[in-house]
């Protein structure tokens, strides 16, 4: 008979496109390309009248106010998306952890299950990375929000987004857990560096949660002062 068994897979190959879509954490052409909208803030270094401006800009928003927040909107949407396949490939390990424990020498499974947690990881660590990098724009925003029922809105499509991010967040949480403990369960077969991978991985998934409570807070803050 055919052996029907799931055999454990390279997560290298199908994450490349992954690893292009996250992106940098840094530069705005990074996540919204070259020729989009970013406010005065984001084209200055500190210089000595970046006070003064700053205090014009609370009483006359920036035009760019607008296009900017519908664009963080539509970043933080991305998220949810990379969250959600990252999520994705997180579950399939169980299915390639249990192949690989019911083989007489699990080594070489093991091998391809730890490249694909180094591979998640970086990407839970980005997701992290792109929403401190989104939580700065919002809070640039919020420095010259003005009651604005556009802005508002906007603020609010921000907020709903990182809504979903929590709650992506959540599943995939229970399912890296899940992962861990069967990691956990078979330590005779794992060695010190599989483990390392696997508390990598959890750790990332973990700290994420900080980012989206910044991210929620800075939105939060951008839509009492736009409201």
């Amino acid at each position: 008979m055919p052996d029907s068994t799931v055999k454990p897979r390279t997560l290298r190959p199908v994450l490349h496109g992954l690893a292009l879509l996250l992106g940098l954490a840094s530069p705005a052409f990074a996540l919204f390309g070259a020729d989009a909208p970013a406010l005065w803030q984001e084209r200055f270094f500190w210089d000595a009248l970046l006070s003064g401006r700053s205090r014009l800009a609370r009483s006359q928003a920036d035009p760019a106010q607008i296009p900017v927040l519908k664009a963080i909107a539509g970043q933080t949407a991305q998220q949810v998306a990379n969250l959600s396949q990252i999520h994705a490939y997180v579950k399939a390990q169980q299915d390639n952890l249990a192949y690989a424990f019911g083989q007489p020498d699990p080594g070489p499974s093991l091998d391809t299950i730890q490249a694909n947690f180094e591979t998640l990881a970086k990407g839970a660590e980005q997701v992290r990375n792109n929403l401190y990098y989104l939580t700065a724009r919002c809070r640039m925003a919020s420095t010259q929000a003005l009651p604005d029922p556009e802005a508002s809105s906007a603020s609010l499509l921000i907020l709903g987004q990182i809504q979903q991010l929590q709650l992506r967040l959540n599943a995939l949480y229970l399912d890296t857990v899940t992962v861990r403990g069967k990691v956990h369960e078979n330590k005779w077969a794992a060695d010190k560096f599989f483990i390392f991978r696997t508390e990598s991985l959890f750790r990332n998934v973990v700290r994420v949660q900080d980012s989206i409570f910044t991210a929620y807070n800075s939105a939060l803050e951008l839509h009492l002062r736009s409201r």
